[in-house]
């Protein structure tokens, strides 16, 4: 467990830069007159970059080792931040986020993989938690940079980018053998579907709201409290840390009552919310609210891993992972796209009520399904699973 430290370091540095550049873009193209459907297609082609490069990016990997294949993908994550300090343009920032998602989702493999072959069946249960409070703690953590006065307008994107160069100097001082890539199980995304339909669509439904969340909330906060920047980095920060604190209760939960109800009360949970935080404006009122929104919508995505696995076969498990990643990944695509349109036609009215349309047609599914289809025995504990990429699906120990 001691050598999985060096690469979970080097991965709290890059994801607090990650964390932070994420909101900080959205906030800038807000503060320069950009339209919500200019900021929502940045975080769109962020994960349309990361969906991309996630399903072969291993390969580079592989010939190249993990040490240099971290090095290459935090340089050029690096250039493409500070390149975007230079020019603020829509279409040019929209290439550099492309590069910036297929970058990130090399990074992470690098890490996944390394700690795959860290870990054995007994210990990938830890290694897969540490790994998962890591992201959420850098993810949170990174908000609070948003908060420093930058005297230079440039000093963001060189922050940003210099915790991108620090990262790699952790892997680069560690020796350790580097992993192989084992070919998984082939189930394609259309047997998956039939198994299981809900896994698939919740998964979908998952990325639909997540990516609205990380890319337009920041935007919505910004016009609830009066354009107080300060605010809604700590507000952010508590978004994150409800996903991270309300994940593991909830999924264990949903070891005991059947899953596709538990997502059905998350949904209705969910949209019930937007209503008192449309109402909501006093700071402390809305941290609460935003801790349980953020906490419920961070669980949707390893309750529908979790229900997908109780109808397969373990040694469908990794490629099941992946197809529901694929399934996570487009709709983090389409989401940002859906959730600025209606924000544009609706400012907040719009935009609370994408996630209400989007939860209610889960739910709405859900329940048709559990109608037609009967349960099947849970025989598989709830896992939390991180979103990033399909070598992390080699972590989970259910597989």
């Amino acid at each position: 467990m001691k050598k999985a430290l060096i690469p979970l370091i080097s991965l709290f540095i890059f994801v607090i830069s990650n964390g932070f550049f994420m909101t900080f873009i959205s906030l800038v193209l807000e503060k320069k007159g950009y339209s919500e459907t200019v900021i929502g297609s940045m975080t769109a082609a962020f994960y349309a970059g990361l969906a991309i490069a996630s399903l072969g990016i291993e390969n580079i990997i592989a010939k190249v080792g993990h040490i240099r294949a971290f090095s290459a993908f935090v340089s050029g994550l690096a250039v493409v931040t500070m390149a975007q300090g230079f020019w603020i343009n829509a279409g040019f920032w929209l290439v550099m986020r492309l590069a910036a998602g297929y970058f990130t989702a090399g990074l992470f493999v690098v890490v996944e993989s390394w700690l795959l072959l860290l870990g054995t069946k007994q210990t990938r249960t830890k290694l897969l938690a540490i790994y998962m409070i890591a992201i959420y703690a850098a993810q949170a953590f990174g908000q609070l940079f948003i908060n420093i006065q930058y005297k230079d307008p440039l000093l963001p994107y060189a922050v940003a980018a210099m915790l991108c160069s620090i990262s790699v100097i952790p892997m680069a001082i560690m020796k350790l053998q580097a992993p192989s890539f084992d070919e998984p199980s082939r189930l394609n995304f259309l047997e998956l579907f039939k198994l299981s339909a809900s896994g698939v669509i919740s998964c979908f439904c998952s990325g639909l709201i997540l990516s609205g969340i990380y890319g337009l909330m920041p935007i919505f906060l910004l016009e609830r409290l009066h354009h107080k920047v300060h605010d809604v980095s700590w507000l952010m920060s508590v978004v994150i840390l409800g996903g991270m604190c309300l994940q593991y209760p909830i999924g264990r939960l949903s070891d005991y009552v059947e899953r596709r109800f538990v997502l059905i009360l998350i949904c209705c949970l969910m949209a019930a919310m937007t209503i008192p935080l449309f109402f909501a404006r006093q700071y402390f009122l809305l941290g609460v609210i935003m801790f349980s929104f953020g906490g419920l919508a961070f669980t949707i995505y390893p309750v529908a891993i979790s229900l997908a696995c109780d109808k397969l076969h373990v040694k469908h498990l990794t490629a099941a992972a992946q197809g529901l990643l694929l399934a996570y990944s487009i709709g983090c695509v389409i989401g940002p796209m859906l959730a600025a349109t209606a924000m544009r036609f609706s400012k907040s009215y719009g935009y609370l009520g994408y996630f209400v349309m989007t939860n209610i047609g889960l739910a709405v599914f859900l329940a048709v399904r559990r109608v037609q289809q009967e349960s099947v025995p849970q025989e598989e504990p709830f896992m939390p699973v991180p979103q990033t990429t399909p070598i992390a699906a080699e972590l989970d120990p259910r597989g």
